[in-house]
Order: C-alpha cells, then structure tokens, then sequence
C-alpha cells in the first residue's frame, strides 16, 4: 500500500512537470506566430502609404520635374 502510493506520487509529479513543459513550448509558438503577424501588418501599412504615390521609384519624379542637380 505504502509503495503504491509512492508510485502514484511520482507519476503525478512526472505528468505535472511534462503539462507544464509542454505549456511552456506552446506558449513559445505563439509568441513567434504574433511577431510574425505584426511584421506582416507592418509591411501591410507601409506598401499602403507607398500606393498613394503614383511614381513606384521616387528618382523618376526628380528627373520629371527637373530637381536633380549636383547637390541630389
């Protein structure tokens, strides 16, 4: 009976400790999968703000409207 119970006790403790290692990788996954989400809202936003300009490459509207000198 004492034996039993010491069995029990350690594979309570053994279950337990593999619960919270698992939590603890699965909570490391999601972290990264939010960084990601936020690198890609951020890459969402700025190709946003860089399709309101008509000129993809803002040097040809230099050399449009006659800016460009020594100094450029």
């Amino acid at each position: 009976m004492r034996n039993s119970k010491r069995v029990v006790l350690y594979i309570s403790i053994m279950v337990l400790s593999i619960f919270i290692i698992g939590c603890d990788r699965s909570s490391d996954i999601t972290e990264n999968q939010r960084e990601d989400s936020k690198e890609e809202q951020i890459k969402k936003s700025f190709s946003k703000t860089l399709d309101m300009y008509p000129i993809k490459n803002l040097e040809d509207l230099y050399d449009k409207e006659g800016y460009r000198d020594g100094e450029f």
